[in-house]
């Protein structure tokens, strides 16, 4: 059996470093929108500077200095929400200076602009590739943005140096380490690859971070990922020819779950059991749970929209399917807060 050497390239990421994966630029009145799109970045793991989520560290700031230091230094990148009333702020046009002063600097994209409507932006050229959000939703665009990252210095995927190569025919082993945003091991965190024609591979992350998983045809796998204390993990078009170290960060109050068929997941009794419908839609039957208070079952559902169960304890939670391919669904949920 080949050994396989760990070499991270530690110099390289702290000059890579960024305190934000992406920052977001926006007017109030196109909120509502960003806010799906900063809280979907957030549950896949994606380190996202959104206002609200920084009240505490903004509450007593000299706010001119600091979001400049933000937009101008902090961020991988930024996206720049366009719209008529974008154009008509004061501070998002004192963002919009400071994002293009970092521009300037840069030889690379770092200024996404996403458009809600054809305003003109200074600075901002008609020939600059942008996001028409018209027909794109919050979480498609996350999913974008996300994608974005993951191709910049291999944020999201640290890959270290496998002495195997796909060029032979033989089967080899494919190890994921799983970290998080502190550097340290997660344990216990479900890992499944799930191949384009619905086959699977299903592993756990041991004392040491690593799932191994011994890959015997040549296939591109979805990675998911899930863990009772972090946000569900997904990663599409994966080919393992090398092996890849995963950052998965923690958010209060969501945990992920990975089921096979049927499913019974924590804080709550009773089992959940997707299905595919005839439309190449999705349909979900709960034994000895409610869906929506009570809607009849089948219940259809769409990914990345929440649906609410409750169990005959009276206990609540939000539930989020993130992938649904096969038997296999990855799956995000939070426990309902009583008030």
């Amino acid at each position: 059996m080949k050994r396989f050497r760990l070499k991270e390239n530690r110099s390289a990421m702290k000059k890579n470093s960024y305190e934000y994966d992406v920052a977001l630029s926006f007017a109030g009145e196109n909120r509502a929108y960003v806010e799906e799109v900063a809280n979907s970045l957030k549950i896949r793991g994606v380190k996202v500077f959104y206002d609200a989520f920084e009240e505490a560290s903004l509450w007593g700031k000299n706010l001119y200095e600091y979001l400049s230091d933000i937009y101008q230094n902090k961020a991988r990148y930024t996206v720049m929400f366009i719209s008529d009333f974008y154009n008509e702020k004061l501070w998002t046009n004192h963002e919009r200076v400071s994002m293009q002063a970092r521009a300037f600097q840069e030889s690379r994209e770092y200024i996404l602009p996403a458009r809600f409507d054809n305003t003109e932006i200074p600075g901002i050229l008609k020939t600059v590739g942008y996001i028409n959000l018209n027909n794109k939703s919050p979480d498609e665009l996350a999913i974008l943005i996300e994608k974005k990252i993951a191709r910049d210095h291999k944020f999201f995927r640290r890959r270290w140096s496998k002495l195997s190569t796909m060029i032979s025919p033989k089967p080899f082993v494919f190890s994921i380490k799983i970290v998080d945003e502190a550097a340290k091991v997660v344990k216990n965190a479900k890992v499944v690859l799930v191949a384009d024609n619905s086959t699977y591979l299903e592993g756990n992350s041991d004392e040491k971070g690593l799932a191994h998983f011994i890959i015997r045809t040549r296939k591109v796998y979805t990675i998911l990922i899930a863990h009772p204390e972090y946000p569900a993990v997904m990663f599409p078009s994966i080919n393992p020819k090398e092996d890849i170290e995963i950052t998965i960060e923690k958010t209060e109050g969501f945990g992920s779950a990975i089921i096979n068929k049927n499913g019974q997941l924590p804080s709550i009794t009773g089992k959940i059991e997707p299905v595919l419908t005839g439309d190449k839609g999705f349909a979900l039957y709960a034994d000895n749970i409610a869906i929506e208070e009570g809607v009849d079952q089948p219940c259809d559902f769409e990914l990345n929209k929440s649906l609410s169960l409750e169990d005959n304890r009276g206990n609540i939670i939000h539930l989020t399917f993130r992938f649904f391919q096969g038997r296999i669904a990855l799956i995000d949920y939070c426990k309902h807060k009583s008030i």
